[in-house]
């Protein structure tokens, strides 16, 4: 988990999955699939459909939301680590779409709170400079996945 754009892409992730179901969801909607549209003006079309539906999840878990969201994170990663494999000059805008996200509205603040357990492993990220920490939980005896 060393490598820059990793990182780079997990905590790009992370302020993507964050920012949906809330205020600024459209405009980080807007900005990820431009992003996308590096790779080709359809791709932009797909991308959009996949956080479009995304969001829905997100919105139809009622009290759950946090779960789903974690669930939604590993595949944006994936998507934007192979985004800027491919498209290195993508690694500033996403940088300002992560300062932009993690800036707290209204004098604000923005409280996060991860857990791995039986196994698993969490990510979190948040405000401009962050960088993204992995926390892995060594499950014991008696364990069970949750």
């Amino acid at each position: 988990m060393s490598d820059p754009m990793t990182v780079l892409a997990m905590t790009g992730a992370t302020t993507v999955v964050a920012a949906m179901a809330t205020s600024v969801w459209e405009g980080t909607r807007d900005r990820v699939v431009d992003l996308f549209r590096r790779r080709d003006e359809d791709r932009g079309a797909v991308v959009r459909a996949q956080l479009d539906g995304d969001a829905e999840l997100v919105l139809g878990e009622g009290e759950d939301t946090d779960g789903v969201r974690d669930d939604l994170v590993r595949p944006w990663g994936r998507r934007l680590a192979a985004l800027l494999r491919d498209h290195p000059e993508a690694a500033e805008e996403l940088r300002a779409l992560i300062e932009d996200g993690a800036a707290p509205r209204n004098g604000g603040t923005w409280s996060q709170h991860v857990t791995a357990h039986a196994g698993g492993a969490a990510f979190g990220a948040q405000g401009p400079g962050s960088s993204v920490h992995v926390h892995h939980h060594r499950p014991v005896p008696g364990d069970t996945p949750t």
